[in-house]
């Protein structure tokens, strides 16, 4: 059994509109049901309404659309003594001479044409603007994707951003302050392109932080910003995550994919007394570790022991004097293609960890190559003390993936599984109830 990228998507694109990393842009035709049980929604959606192509269009635009930008005219009377500015207003004259001194004749009241850049067209979009700057110049968590393919676009069109509210003179006039949404609804019908795309833009801004969507809604932003790996491995990997999953519960909570301090945790649920926690692409969380030190071999009398760290020492000596780079002395650093964690809910105490490789082959021999790797993560997987797991109190189970392909005997071996595509059943995890 083979499955191209297309089949992929189809299956898991439900649950990876989360997906934050290396990848492209793309319209997800198959994006109809999804979990939005996720945790910072909202920040998503602000990213995703940054990607969206009406607000790209806008900004990219934006030194154009200046160029309409409208003010209003308004007649003002002024009052002066010895100068006049302006036409004469000789009835508004005598009457503050009268008022004021009537034998003054240096006394005069003018008509002046005055500018005003404070209606509300200006003021929705000073507002939408200010949102803007706000986004790409002082939210720190969106700053951090500038390196991204499918948001290095952004790094040239802020620079639109930046001259139009801090540099413009014109902008600068306009009072800021937020518009109510009945105004800004009326402008939506503007026959002047730049307050009709900002109202819409501002309208649609506010929804997304006000929370006033519909799943509908939701699902029309995610399905046209739909960012989708552009690593084959990494898709094949985060299928099997996904379809691990499906398999064990219904009412996930997905956490964005984005690399940042969750540690790659994907998706948490409840089950029974348990709390279940999947990571993708992950060196660790607070309660496991896959890491081995030099000092844990330190004073070893076996020979390779030994030779293996004055290797490493040498390596890193040389590298810091070369180089002017400090190396860690870690013999061995592990990255599982993900892993779970099972913890009793009651006590917060681990009770289950599974590790699990992918290899998106057919080949018996790239298929061994991931089962060595996954045994020495299973032999190498610590807990929060820095003990070795395997065969502790702690139960450690690993899931070697791999497609379609011939095996003799059983596939379920003492400490590991190997799940072909198509037996999906075999993903369902359990935890051994202990008996009191």
């Amino acid at each position: 059994m083979k499955m191209d990228e297309e089949e992929v998507l189809e299956e898991i694109s439900g649950y990876l509109h989360g997906y934050l990393k290396s990848g492209q842009i793309r319209i997800n035709s198959f994006l109809s049901k999804i979990n939005v049980n996720i945790a910072n929604l909202e920040q998503l959606l602000i990213l995703r309404f940054l990607l969206r192509t009406e607000t790209k269009d806008f900004v990219r635009n934006l030194p154009v659309l200046l160029k309409r930008f409208k003010t209003t005219t308004n007649m003002k009377t002024e009052t002066y003594m010895g100068e006049v500015r302006g036409q004469i207003d000789w009835d508004h004259t005598i009457k503050e001479r009268l008022v004021r001194n009537y034998k003054d004749k240096t006394i005069f009241s003018t008509n002046e044409h005055v500018r005003s850049y404070n209606i509300p067209e200006n003021q929705i979009l000073k507002e939408l603007l200010g949102v803007f700057y706000s986004c790409l110049f002082k939210n720190d968590y969106i700053a951090g994707f500038g390196k991204t393919s499918w948001f290095s676009e952004w790094q040239k069109l802020k620079q639109n951003i930046l001259h139009a509210y801090k540099r413009n003179i014109y902008i600068q006039r306009v009072d800021e302050l937020r518009v109510p949404d009945r105004v800004v609804q009326q402008k939506v019908n503007h026959r002047n392109k730049l307050y009709r795309q900002a109202a819409a833009l501002l309208l649609a801004y506010r929804r997304l932080v006000d929370g006033h969507y519909s799943e509908e809604d939701i699902r029309l932003l995610l399905r046209e910003t739909f960012i989708a790996p552009d690593n084959k491995d990494v898709l094949m990997e985060l299928y099997w995550v996904i379809q691990l999953i499906k398999q064990n519960t219904m009412e996930s909570q997905l956490y964005l994919m984005d690399g940042t301090k969750n540690k790659s945790l994907v998706a948490s649920w409840n089950k029974k007394s348990y709390v279940y926690r999947l990571y993708h692409d992950s060196v660790g969380s607070d309660k496991v570790a896959f890491r081995i030190t030099g000092s844990e071999i330190k004073e070893s009398n076996n020979p390779y022991l030994k030779q293996k760290y004055q290797s490493v020492q040498t390596a890193n000596k040389i590298t810091e004097r070369l180089f002017g780079k400090k190396k860690s002395d870690d013999i061995w650093r592990g990255r599982p293609d993900f892993f779970l964690e099972i913890v009793d809910g009651r006590t917060s105490e681990l009770v289950k960890i599974v590790i699990g490789e992918v290899k998106n082959t057919t080949r018996k021999e790239y298929a061994i190559k991931g089962l060595e790797e996954l045994l020495d993560y299973l032999h190498f997987v610590k807990d929060s003390k820095g003990e070795y797991m395997l065969h502790g109190e702690i139960e450690v189970r690993g899931i070697l993936c791999v497609g379609g392909m011939e095996m003799k005997g059983d596939a379920e071996m003492n400490i590991v599984q190997v799940v072909k595509l198509g037996d999906l059943l075999d993903l369902k995890i359990e935890v051994a109830e202990q008996s009191s």
